[in-house]
């Protein structure tokens, strides 16, 4: 299944980063750790709004 262009999965996808979701233990959902294209761990456990706001201040929201 193809992410929506503007979800933060697509948008980390766009840039080269990857999402590990781990199993929550007791309470379900996952936790998300996010790693850019190095391997290096850049956020964890921030949530839809947190990811988006990462992505636009760190990837999105400048000029390259």
């Amino acid at each position: 299944m193809t992410p929506h262009p503007d979800s933060p999965n697509a948008k980390w996808a766009r840039h080269g980063y990857q999402v590990e979701r781990i199993p929550r233990r007791g309470s379900g959902g996952h936790h998300r750790i996010i790693r850019d294209p190095e391997g290096r761990v850049v956020l964890q456990d921030a949530g839809h709004a947190g990811e988006l706001e990462w992505i636009k201040a760190n990837l999105e929201g400048h000029d390259p």
